[in-house]
Formats: C-alpha cells, structure tokens, sequence
C-alpha cells in the first residue's frame, strides 16, 4: 500500500513522510492496523489527493486476495498448528471463504437442535496474512478523517455527504467493537488509533475548486461501498 501511495505522490510532485506503523494491539497476531502518513507539502489538486489514496487502497486489495487465494490452494498447515479465527471475521469475509476452508477445528453447539457454531478452522500463515490485509485494508476505507476512504468520499460525494458517511462508519466500529470476548477488540483498537492519529484532516491541495472526473467519482464510491460491505461485524452471526 504504502509503495503505491508514494508512487502516485512521486507522479504529482508531494513529498511524505516516512509511514508510521501502528501495531495492533492487543490482537497481535494481526500484525498491524495500517500506518500513519502524513503530507509534507499539499497536494497541486484534488486528483492528486484522490490518486495517492486510491492507488494505495487498490494495491492493498490486490496484495491481500492475491495472498489469500494462495493461502486457500496451499490448504492447512499439516502439524495443525495454526487456526483462523473465524469469528473474528467479517460476516461477508465469512461467506466468501467459508466453502474453500473445509472441517472446523473448533466448533461449539450449546443447543443440539441448533446449527454448530465454527469458532476456527486449520489454515496456515499466508491464509491468515491475506485475510488481515483484506480485513485492515477494508477498516482504511471506511470514509473517516485522513484515512484513505476518508479522501475518497470527499473526492466523490463532496465534503457534507463525507461527513454524513463518516457518522456510519463510527457506528459501524462502535458495533463491532461491542462484539463478545476478542472479536470486539480489532474494531475497538482501530476506532481508537482513528481518533488519535486519523481523525483530523492532511494538508488541504492547492487548488481546491475543481473536482476529480466521474469515473474517478464512480471508482470512489465503489471503494467505499466495498469497504462498508467488507466491514460489517460477523460476532452479529455467529452460524453462518
């Protein structure tokens, strides 16, 4: 993500600084929750702003499904030492995957007329790495602050309608992070990092009156609305 991000900053002349990794506590074994990287000088545009945070939500996608497509042809581990943490997982990430993971390795059924519940199948740690790319990818999205989705909404629907996404995309967090024992605790830790490193907005571009294309606009909703999608809280239902 982030070599795409300086790639188009190169391509329009704004200089960055270096990204500063956030980890993710306390779930370490997701790696990390993105990084923080800010403008050194403004942006000529509001194309540039748009390209700089598209390129860099793109590359994430495509490094992470690309991971994960490997990670489900490689199968599980052997020793069976590594599990997914299927609860944790997003309920349309759950769909998705869910036919290409085989027999659970954990599985509780409290009610003996009831489906089982999955709690973790065996995978391995590319499957793992790919599905938190996709995971922390789709969080960058959601239309907050200086994250990526956040430049994307302004750019394509105008900084009010932003706005108005933004207050769902809290919600959104806020119930995912009710969510019981660890599956919670991802959307509480990246609401937090949001508040104290996203929340605000980067350097204004230096001409801020023309607007990016309608492709441009239309690629930008998309993102969003994917990443809305990819967002929604799996703890909500835990049979499917």
């Amino acid at each position: 993500q982030e070599s795409a991000r300086r790639a188009a900053a190169g391509s329009y002349g704004v200089e960055l600084s270096p990204p500063f990794l956030l980890p993710a506590f306390p779930l370490v074994s997701t790696g990390l929750l993105g990084s923080v990287t800010r403008r050194l000088t403004p942006a000529p545009n509001k194309e540039a702003e748009f390209a700089m945070s598209f390129s860099a939500a793109v590359a994430g996608y495509i490094v992470s499904i690309g991971t994960t497509v490997a990670g489900l042809a490689l199968g599980p581990e052997k020793d069976g030492i590594v599990n997914l943490n299927y609860q944790l997982l997003p309920v349309i990430l759950k769909v998705l995957i869910r036919p290409f993971l085989g027999v659970a390795s954990v599985s509780d059924q409290a009610d003996p007329f009831a489906d089982p519940m999955n709690i973790a199948f065996p995978a391995n740690p590319i499957l793992v790495g790919g599905i938190c790319g996709i995971i922390i990818t789709s969080l960058s999205l959601l239309p907050i602050g200086r994250l990526d989705g956040g430049v994307l909404a302004r750019a394509s629907v105008g900084s009010q309608a932003a706005g108005s996404l933004a207050l769902f995309a809290w919600a959104l967090l806020l119930t995912g992070s009710f969510a019981p024992d660890e599956a919670g605790n991802l959307y509480l830790a990246f609401g937090i990092c949001t508040i104290f490193f996203q929340n605000t907005l980067d350097l204004p571009p230096r001409e801020a009156i023309s607007d990016v294309d309608g492709t441009q606009k239309g690629l930008g909703i998309a993102l969003v609305a994917l990443a809305f999608l990819l967002n929604i809280p799996g703890w909500a239902f835990p049979t499917v």
